[in-house]
């Protein structure tokens, strides 16, 4: 599985891509998307790793300061998905994303940037109920509906031999 992050987060620098590239900016935008491309490939995965690249971005942000189009926007999108799918650091990807609704409201990524973020919690909270379901520990606390539409709790059976058949529904 460690393999193919690499390769899917270089695929996903790769769909924005195309589209991040206003006239004035192509040739600084390509440079700046293959240094990270070259590190999601040979596997860096830390904050210090990628420190001038995220310089990099800001830089570029900061050049194009008075345009609100998409393209620009696109750069800090950029930015937050590398945070969200290399550094697994969903909290900073969620203040680029409010950054990207504050300072670029009109555009397609600001639109788009309340599912983003909520995409982002709901991933968060699936990972986390992941990471606790390991051998030997125990098991997380969940209460649902049964069938009938009446409450059901993992807490009510504490004591007993539980089956749990997730394949039956």
């Amino acid at each position: 599985m460690k393999n193919s992050l690499p390769v899917a987060a270089s695929l996903i620098l790769l769909a924005f891509t195309p589209c991040l590239f206003a006239a004035d900016a192509t040739t600084e935008l390509k440079d700046l998307v293959g240094k990270v491309q070259v590190k999601i490939s040979a596997g860096k995965s830390s904050e210090t790793d990628y420190a001038d690249d995220f310089k990099a971005f800001d830089a570029l942000l900061a050049e194009h300061k008075g345009e609100k189009t998409d393209d620009v926007a696109q750069i800090l999108v950029m930015k937050a998905m590398l945070y969200a799918e290399v550094l697994k650091d969903d909290d900073k990807a969620v203040e680029v994303f409010k950054e990207i609704k504050a300072d670029f409201p009109d555009t397609k990524p600001a639109l788009n940037a309340d599912q983003t973020i909520a995409a982002l919690a709901s991933d968060a909270v699936s990972q986390k109920i992941q990471n606790s379901l390991v051998p030997g520990a125990q098991f997380p606390v969940f209460s649902e509906k049964d069938l009938d539409g009446k409450p059901l709790s993992v807490t009510d059976y504490k004591g007993k031999l539980v089956m749990i058949d997730f394949w039956a529904t």
